[in-house]
């Protein structure tokens, strides 16, 4: 798939995902603490299994029009910025067979913590239990944050697999 950046009804950019993948356009505006004036980028990224690309569409202006066209696919531009996903430790396994495997025992970490729980709700004060119940929300937080989403990141073709295992919420 393609898809085409136009600012102000210029081409600016084409990208592409060449196999299995995730392809977006996106359109920041950060605007400073300070009150200067707020910088606007648009550009388009590719997460592929093994590299992230980027093309920039450059900076943009207060009324500046950007249309996204999705396409079927073609060429893409040269990526203004390649970087290997390996690199990122937002990115975890190489091997998509060990990615898989871990989001199953992830799952099965999620039943064991949802056992302790329940145990912690029938067995303990209700103080009590409000804390385990504290503690086992961060945990899950944490597993989603340094686990679940970082695999996803570097195999989204198990983006599907992870529904069906219940681990996104």
């Amino acid at each position: 798939m393609q898809l085409t950046m136009k600012v102000n009804n210029q081409i600016a950019v084409k990208g592409a995902v060449r196999n299995k993948g995730v392809l977006s356009a996106i359109i920041t505006v950060s605007v400073p603490a300070s009150g200067n004036e707020a910088i606007t980028k648009a550009f388009i990224h590719a997460f592929e299994s093994s590299d992230v690309l980027e093309w920039s569409a450059g900076e943009l202006s207060i009324g500046d029009k950007v249309e996204i066209h999705l396409l079927p696919d073609c060429d893409a531009d040269p990526p203004s910025k390649t970087l290997r996903s390996s690199d990122f430790p937002a990115f975890l396994f190489s091997d998509p067979d060990q990615a898989r495997k871990a989001l199953a025992k992830v799952r099965d970490c999620k039943e064991f913590l949802e056992g302790i729980l329940q145990a912690a709700k029938h067995n303990e004060p209700h103080d009590e239990a409000l804390k385990v119940q504290r503690a086992v929300i961060a945990v899950v937080q944490n597993l989603g944050q340094y686990l679940i989403t970082p695999t996803l990141r570097r195999h989204p073709e198990l983006l599907s697999e992870a529904k069906d295992l219940d681990l996104l919420d």
